[in-house]
């Protein structure tokens, strides 16, 4: 049986494909190369599945799309769409609209919601969204495949709040949603103001406009302090949200784009161990949801993708890294040089987990500076690491996973690793088990005693991760980095790039 998910949302627009027992997938910002990709109008969606698989849609057993009917579809058809987070058959008209004779439709938080599916070894107790605006709320809880509660967006939206506080402290971004993110960075120069926490502490889950309300704020000359506290008071204000619904050991899975703050993640990491948070929890997850549900209905059962996370439909290089590439490799970086690595297809989800990655060795005095040369990116912001499973416990103290979703904390000595330290101590680390990347973690370890690499994403500031080989090509002629090493080809000279 095939199987299409199509999440054609207002960013981020992604498909899923099930193909007779193999799961696809695609973001569509890799190849398009545009930060956020939106598709309109929405009907182009059936040129871009034929050609991204070469399938021809009449061959599609089934479909089911996401998608926001009040901005997406014309005027005669919006209201053609009930209001339901659940399974839904298409109307006609909409239908003929998107160019199927028949097809399904599914609300957005609850395919949030199915989208952790290939990390559970079993079903989660229960379900907990959480982002800007997803089918008119800021969040919902799902139990047993049915709506336990949900917030109201007249209240407040956390994603919404600190969207909205970053453009107040002038942050800028190609795409607004990608502003919060960049305030998870920027916060941790601040101070906590207890006096201010205290006040706010008579405020929950529906005081969030409240709680990022400015004119609380008296002291005007230090709002780097106002963001730090209000980025605390959520952080506390969401274990309390999770332990009104949940258990502490239930298994809990989190999604929506609140979910990739990983210092929110980390303290509900301390207080639920078992929550599990995919690395595309934000909308890029949305396809992958959506076709477990419609999977589900069918009777078929499916619990891992292979090769997850690694498993874009992007363009791979032909072969892997040879043994002599990864030595030569190592011998980069420990020369302090940096290098972008494209391996085989990219990551799901926004972080460079290894495939589409710059590394650079932690170690080097200011090599935050080269970075943000190189990549355009603020002054203030961190750098993620990747580091050998084994030595983990070695440096830190807190949570790491395969998927850079938490922070940890140096345990002494953090200013050798100048690199990757964020100024409050911590580092975003991804435990490398397997791959290519242990082979040059275990090799760099082995020459330098250092058993841990920056990584960071093989892009620009404003640019999505690498799709296509090109791209690859294209970062390295236009910015400071050393070398690109594709597959198993290495190119360390911009005058031979030049004439490729």
């Amino acid at each position: 049986m095939r199987i299409l998910s199509a999440a054609l949302v207002n960013h981020d627009t992604n498909f899923c494909f099930y193909d007779n027992g193999k799961i696809k997938y695609h973001k569509l910002e890799r190849t398009k190369q545009e930060k956020r990709y939106v598709l309109y109008p929405i009907q182009r969606w059936k040129k871009e599945v034929e050609n991204l698989w070469n399938i021809k849609i009449d061959e599609i057993d089934d479909i089911i799309f996401q998608f926001d009917p009040y901005t997406m579809l014309p005027n005669h058809l919006k209201n053609k769409i009930f209001n339901s987070d659940f399974l839904q058959k298409l109307d006609s008209d909409v239908c003929s609209y998107l160019g199927v004779k028949s097809a399904w439709f599914i609300g957005h938080h609850y395919s949030h919601a199915k989208s952790t599916w290939m990390l559970e070894d079993k079903k989660s107790d229960i379900q907990i969204v959480i982002d800007g605006l997803g089918d008119g709320r800021p969040w919902t809880i799902y139990k047993d495949d049915e709506i336990l509660d949900f917030g109201d967006i007249k209240k407040g939206s956390i994603g919404w709040g600190m969207r909205d506080a970053g453009k107040f402290l002038g942050i800028k971004a190609i795409h607004q949603n990608d502003i919060a993110g960049k305030l998870m960075g920027l916060q941790s120069y601040g101070n906590v103001d207890y006096d201010f926490l205290n006040k706010l502490s008579i405020y929950n889950m529906d005081d969030i406009n409240t709680i990022f309300d400015k004119s609380l704020w008296k002291n005007e000359s230090s709002y780097i302090d106002w963001i730090r506290t209000i980025h605390f008071k959520i952080g506390n204000l969401l274990v309390d949200f999770f332990k009104k619904y949940t258990n502490k050991y239930d298994i809990i899975s989190y999604s929506g784009g609140v979910a990739q703050n990983v210092v929110w993640n980390t303290q509900l990491k301390n207080n639920f161990p078992n929550i599990i948070i995919p690395p595309h929890s934000s909308d890029e997850g949305i396809s992958l949801g959506a076709i477990k549900v419609l999977l589900d209905y069918h009777g078929i059962t499916i619990s891992k993708i292979n090769n997850f996370p690694y498993c874009q439909s992007d363009i791979a290089p032909p072969k892997s890294p040879s043994d002599k590439t990864i030595d030569r490799i190592v011998e980069l970086l420990s020369n302090n040089k940096t290098v972008g690595v494209y391996f085989g297809n990219g990551e799901i989800g926004p972080r460079a987990l290894g495939n589409r990655s710059i590394l650079m060795n932690p170690k080097i005095k200011n090599g935050k500076n080269k970075i943000n040369d190189i990549k355009n990116r603020e002054y203030y912001r961190p750098f993620g690491a990747v580091i050998l499973e084994k030595y983990f416990d070695k440096y830190f103290n807190g949570f790491a996973d395969e998927y850079m979703l938490y922070t940890s904390e140096f345990k002494n000595s953090s200013y050798v690793y100048d690199s990757i330290s964020h100024i409050d101590n911590t580092c975003r680390l991804q435990i490398c088990k397997d791959g290519n990347m242990k082979k040059i973690l275990e090799k760099f370890n082995e020459k330098t005693g250092c058993s841990m690499l920056l990584n960071t994403s093989l892009n620009i500031s404003g640019k999505p991760i690498a799709g296509y080989p090109q791209d690859a090509f294209s970062l390295f002629k236009s910015s400071n980095l050393d070398c690109v090493v594709i597959g198993d080809k290495i190119y360390e000279s911009k005058f031979w790039i030049r004439r490729i």
